[in-house]
């Protein structure tokens, strides 16, 4: 009886304080979602909720602390170093059940790429190898959030899809210039 009551109040707290964020229609279409629906979307993670409440557009005072607390988010390799073995990663990289990256990034040489995402074709040519480089490209694959809140690219490393060493890996494949990534053509490049 108490996991009921407790149920309850969870979803009555969740129509409460969504009815401040979502339109009449969108209301009703939450309630006939059912119970399973209503709970998923009282349940969400603080960061979650906060994309979902504000529709994927944070607010500008919300930003710092929101940015703050995903970089805080972010593990590096225990050896430190943030490129690993390009060629594992291109197997994590082209694959759909691992880190499926062509799906949403055109630049893949195995794979017809997507348009969801920037365009990765031939990334380490364009952009170098340095320390820099390879930080920033690191921290946007363990944790997207941390540079663009509330993208719809998955957070491998915050969200445990791939480990830190994978993610280096998935840094090597995409900057070393002897990775297929930066040596063959792009399926689909002109």
């Amino acid at each position: 009886m108490r996991k009921v009551l407790v149920a309850l109040f969870a979803l009555a707290l969740a129509f409460a304080l969504a009815q401040r964020y979502f339109t009449e229609e969108e209301l009703k279409r939450i309630e006939t979602g059912g119970k399973a629906y209503a709970e998923a979307l009282a349940n969400q993670r603080p960061d979650q909720a906060l994309c979902s409440i504000h529709r994927n557009r944070l607010p500008a005072d919300l930003l710092p602390k929101f940015l703050e607390e995903q970089r805080a988010l972010i593990k590096y390799p225990a050896s430190g170093k943030l490129m690993g073995d390009w060629r594992k990663g291109g197997a994590i990289f082209n694959n759909l059940q691992k880190a499926n990256c062509f799906s949403c990034h055109f630049g893949s040489p195995e794979h017809l790429g997507g348009d969801v995402g920037p365009s990765l074709e031939k990334y380490g040519l364009k952009r170098g190898q340095s320390e820099a480089v390879q930080r920033y490209t690191y921290e946007v694959i363990y944790n997207s959030w941390a540079y663009f809140p509330c993208t719809v690219m998955y957070r491998f490393g915050a969200q445990g899809l791939l480990t830190p060493e994978e993610i280096a890996d998935v840094v090597a494949y995409l900057l070393d210039p002897e990775s297929d990534f930066n040596t063959k053509p792009a399926v689909g490049s002109k």
